[in-house]
């Protein structure tokens, strides 16, 4: 198993920056070579190594069967047809866990005079797990909208789905504070809805940093 500096290979460039993205998107990524063995990958696409990916004769696979019969074919299909325009297969898979969401794949394949640049990874798998919450963090909100850190704790947990009174009972404090917060919090970012205001912070998780 590749570490997420890479097997001891040490990523070009190029890869650096791609991986600064994916992590800032809070998005795995696996590198494929034309043999579909990992390249590289960052530790997001590590963690999921055992419960949807395996290495079997040094490729991935999914540990679910079925699912790796389609995650197979999609992967050569991809290698075969370079141009995605003329890519007759799917590109996107969820692949089936035991207890949980799928975790989605989208593959997407590297022009060949692109992949001396990237260390030679021909396909690049983007993946995205449904059961992740991707808050923003405190510093993004408060240079953004001046938002305190026990406002941005409660958007956070409206963020991950749960209800006012949830948000209170998992941050400790009454339902009347979290209302009071959540008023605060939609007038510092103009919205006027929750459902609007957690559109707003999840877009702003895909721009948060690790200052906090």
């Amino acid at each position: 198993m590749k570490q997420d500096a890479g097997l001891g290979l040490r990523r070009s460039l190029l890869t650096q920056i791609m991986f600064r993205i994916f992590k800032a998107m809070n998005c795995g990524c696996i590198l494929l070579d034309q043999s579909k063995r990992v390249v590289h990958l960052n530790r997001l696409a590590q963690s999921a190594f055992g419960d949807t990916f395996t290495i079997k004769h040094s490729r991935v696979c999914a540990t679910d069967s079925m699912s790796d019969t389609l995650f197979q074919t999609m992967l050569d299909q991809a290698l075969k047809f370079e141009d995605r325009s003329k890519n007759p297969g799917r590109q996107t898979l969820g692949l089936k866990r035991i207890h949980k969401r799928p975790l989605i794949v989208r593959v997407v394949p590297f022009e060949p005079e692109a992949r001396p640049h990237i260390d030679d990874a021909a396909l690049a798998l983007v993946v995205v797990d449904p059961e992740d919450c991707p808050e923003p963090s405190y510093a993004v909100l408060q240079e953004v909208f001046g938002i305190t850190k026990s406002e941005a704790r409660v958007g956070n947990r409206l963020t991950c789905g749960v209800s006012l009174q949830e948000a209170a009972e998992v941050i400790g404090v009454t339902i009347g504070t979290v209302r009071s917060q959540t008023k605060s919090l939609f007038a510092k970012t103009g919205t006027n809805r929750q459902a609007e205001l957690v559109r707003l912070l999840t877009r702003l998780s895909l721009i948060s940093d690790e200052r906090d």
